[in-house]
């Protein structure tokens, strides 16, 4: 009897240890728990808890099913080419996009869209800092390596296309139920990403070809090569006597407002920028001024759009002319040159720009040539016209 009391005594009290212990863990539901908080409080300032966390193991036949088109589908880059999916609900989105845009969350309208790259873009940071914050406060090794090393990748236009990205024969699916400022949203963040085990077996496969990486490159060795460069402060001319007598001590005039435009350039004599010389721990030194490109070469051509930081403008045409349609007008390019218009068809059969006219064709044919008329000499007396200063005024009636 006594011997089973003590056993009984033990047990209780290694059994609240293994309690007292569990309750201090930090295992994968409770560090995704406390860190997502963390990194939505610090980057959005949005009060977001996980309320519920279930993690299950699935194969990669069944991802598909776990995913919906109408949510927002990001694929994850993982270490060793692996890849992992994000899935966040509409009602998740919404909420985030409203505390970026507006500084407030408000409850779901139920109105439904597609999912943009914007929305990608705003959820990445928060993707990204979840990874990166909750794998070294993780106490089981596995729960950090199957979370190391993943951060945003794309996004993914449908669920097939999503499935079709993630290759691996066994997943763990963790659906984290999230409460947004505090209960005017609740929705869903699904993580989907390969066993640790699986990704193991695959890298040790690939383990020659990670040796064959190590060897360095000619991008390499090339980059670590030494670039002696010249710092000229400004160019004096002096005559060959005054050259061969300079001594210690003697002072070269310098020509004003040297220091702020001192010449970096090569052993060649080519200028590869400019600086300003200054000092640093005592002794001189010169900080290269950056100037960008556009500075000195700017971009204004067509071809130089790819290179400019700026948003892509759509050209909108004019509206078309119908009358000119309906001449058979062509479009004229002012960059193509002269452009051959096609005959203009004249009516009544007019030849313009010919000596000979079709008489017949205007109706005019018994006119009398010009030849025939009277000269100015035989017209009658204008004098012997009538007086018509006694008709009556037209204003007046």
């Amino acid at each position: 009897m006594g011997e089973t009391a003590t056993n009984n005594i033990l047990g209780r009290i290694a059994a609240a240890g293994r309690e007292e212990r569990q309750a201090r863990a930090m295992t994968l539901p409770k560090a995704l728990r406390l860190t997502l908080a963390k990194v939505a409080d610090a980057l959005m300032d949005l009060p977001m808890a996980v309320i519920g966390a279930v993690v299950d193991k699935i194969d990669g036949e069944e991802i598909e099913a776990q995913l919906k088109d109408d949510a927002l589908l990001i694929l994850l880059d993982g270490l060793g080419g692996h890849a992992g999916a994000a899935v966040l609900e509409p009602i998740v989105v919404g909420g985030l996009i409203q505390q970026q845009t507006m500084g407030s969350v408000q409850a779901d309208s139920g109105a439904v869209r597609a999912m943009t790259r914007t929305d990608a873009a705003i959820c990445a940071p928060l993707l990204d800092t979840l990874f990166e914050r909750v794998c070294p406060i993780l106490d089981d090794p596995d729960d950090a390596l199957l979370l190391d090393g993943f951060r945003f990748g794309a996004k993914a236009e449908d669920a097939r296309t999503l499935a079709m990205a993630l290759d691996a024969q066994k997943y763990v699916l963790i659906r984290l139920t999230v409460d947004i400022s505090r209960g005017a949203r609740q929705g869903e963040i699904v993580l989907v990403l390969p066993l640790p085990d699986v990704r193991d077996a695959e890298l040790g496969e690939d383990e020659p070809e990670t040796e064959q990486n190590d060897v360095p490159t000619m991008t390499d060795t090339v980059m670590c090569l030494n670039a002696n460069l010249n710092m000229v402060v400004c160019r004096l001319h002096l005559p060959l006597n005054a050259l061969q007598s300079l001594a210690v001590g003697d002072e070269l005039p310098l020509t004003p407002g040297v220091f702020p435009n001192v010449q970096i350039t090569t052993n060649t004599g080519r200028v590869v920028g400019r600086g300003v010389v200054g000092h640093v721990d005592g002794v001189r030194a010169v900080k290269p001024q950056r100037k960008p490109a556009h500075a000195t070469q700017p971009l204004r051509r067509a071809s130089d759009e790819p290179l400019v930081d700026m948003p892509r403008i759509e050209e909108i045409s004019g509206p078309t002319r119908r009358d000119e349609d309906a001449v058979g007008v062509p479009e004229i390019d002012a960059d193509a040159g002269p452009v051959a218009l096609p005959p203009v068809e004249v009516p009544n059969e007019m030849a313009i720009g010919s000596d000979a006219v079709d008489e017949e064709a205007i109706g005019h044919a018994d006119l009398p040539a010009l030849a025939d008329l009277p000269d100015l000499d035989a017209l009658p007396d204008l004098a012997e016209i009538p007086d018509l200063s006694d008709l009556p005024d037209l204003a007046a009636g």
